[in-house]
């Protein structure tokens, strides 16, 4: 009987090896994941070089964990099991009070040659570097009578300490470093204990599933960069706004977590009513020739949409994609009738997009996509006419990346 036993495991484990074997030949490799919105790893270019210095072997593992046959099957079975045994973590995402989710894993960047992912430390030269980068060029553009206000929002595992079990030194290292380290021109905005209070308070100002700060948060953000321009008595009461939620929405940390009994967040979207006054247009960079007779760079449109929200995507699982219709590298929210307003340069990440819906009742937007390495500011501010620039940067991609390194 002992014998059968062994047989029969010995055969279903074989037809387990061989189902999955034959499904990760037969089917397709996915390129994107819908689930967890990012592009998936496809099989790396083979070269002797590469499997030399190690890279071709990392694509190869990362190739396989993506294209994995129901990969997001087993990454729900295994958070399930990680929360049975009580360790409080799945993939690198803490599972805190009340459902709260945060990434604590996070790549560790040096050099384009020296990056390992999920890791639970930061190069602090990566990040002197790049606020190196952002002062050098508010000092300058203060030289031009451009004001500047940096925004450096921290992540959700530094705002949520107290739902989490986490030691939080990482958090205070890199909170002491950006207070330290910036000159007055640079215009830095210091929001972590602002949204620590809030958030102990009970408040809803950042997102349990995602990345992302909440609508509210960004309005409490809108709110100190109005104060740090010097608009104070300019800042639009909360009870200005309609608020309409958008429920059902499963972020990036939710999908990576694999916790399914998590429930889904509430996008808000506040509007006054009058969004149609503006439109957003979607600007590429193309090479044409001047009037000398040289290639010099030009913008243009490829789309447009009115006000600086497309309602589609809260059809979507991305419904946060809805504001600005998410990443592009160059938009301007302008006034439909051409009106003409003080113009604000944005340097940004995907927090800046929450963002919009307060700063376009003040300002014309030029926004650049900074985290997708669209970094010429200064030619911006001149081609658009603005008289002030803010900066958005969240800490995650300020030690993760060297983009605002290379602001020019």
């Amino acid at each position: 009987m002992k014998r059968i036993c062994n047989i029969v495991t010995a055969v279903l484990f074989a037809a387990f090896l061989f189902t999955f074997a034959a499904a990760f030949v037969l089917l397709p490799d996915g390129s994107f994941s819908a689930e967890e919105n990012r592009t998936l790893a496809q099989f790396p270019e083979f070269s002797w070089e590469r499997l030399a210095d190690g890279t071709f072997s990392s694509g190869i593992n990362e190739y396989f964990a993506d294209q994995f046959p129901a990969r997001d099957l087993l990454v729900g079975i295994k958070g399930i099991a990680e929360t049975v045994m009580l360790r409080g973590e799945n993939n690198g995402v803490l599972l805190g009070k009340d459902g709260q989710l945060a990434v604590r894993r996070f790549k560790a960047y040096k050099s384009r040659l020296e990056t390992t992912d999920d890791m639970d430390y930061y190069y602090e030269s990566t990040l002197r570097l790049n606020m190196e980068g952002i002062g050098a060029w508010a000092e300058a553009a203060a030289g031009n009578g451009v004001r500047t206000v940096t925004v450096l929002p921290p992540r959700t595992v530094d705002v949520a300490s107290s739902a989490l079990s986490y030691p939080d030194e990482i958090t205070r290292s890199i909170h002491e470093t950006l207070v330290n380290g910036f000159s007055e021109k640079a215009g830095f905005i210091d929001l972590l204990p602002l949204f620590r209070e809030r958030f102990d308070a009970g408040e809803y100002v950042y997102l349990r599933g995602d990345h992302h700060w909440t609508t509210r948060g960004a309005y409490l953000c809108y709110r100190e960069i109005m104060k740090a321009f010097g608009m104070e008595d300019a800042i639009l009461p909360e009870d200005a706004f309609d608020v309409e939620p958008v429920p059902g929405f499963y972020g990036t940390t939710w999908s990576r977590a694999g916790y399914k009994f998590v429930g889904p967040d509430e996008l808000e979207v506040w509007t006054v009513g009058d969004e149609d006054l503006l439109e957003t247009v979607c600007l590429s960079e193309k090479i044409v020739k001047g009037e000398d007779g040289k290639p010099t760079k030009a913008l243009e449109a490829y789309d447009s949409f009115p006000g600086w929200m497309r309602r589609e995507h809260f059809g979507e699982k991305d419904k946060y994609a809805a504001f600005l219709d998410g990443t592009h590298n160059v938009q301007t929210v302008f006034r439909a009738d051409g009106e003409a307003r003080e113009r604000l340069l944005i340097l940004k990440d995907s927090f800046a997009n929450t963002l919009v819906p307060f700063l376009s009742r003040h300002f014309d937007l030029v926004i650049l996509n900074l985290a997708g390495g669209v970094a010429d500011g200064s030619r911006y501010l001149e081609e658009f006419g603005a008289s002030r620039a803010l900066i958005v940067y969240n800490w995650e991609n300020l030690i993760t990346n060297t983009n605002p390194a290379t602001i020019k």
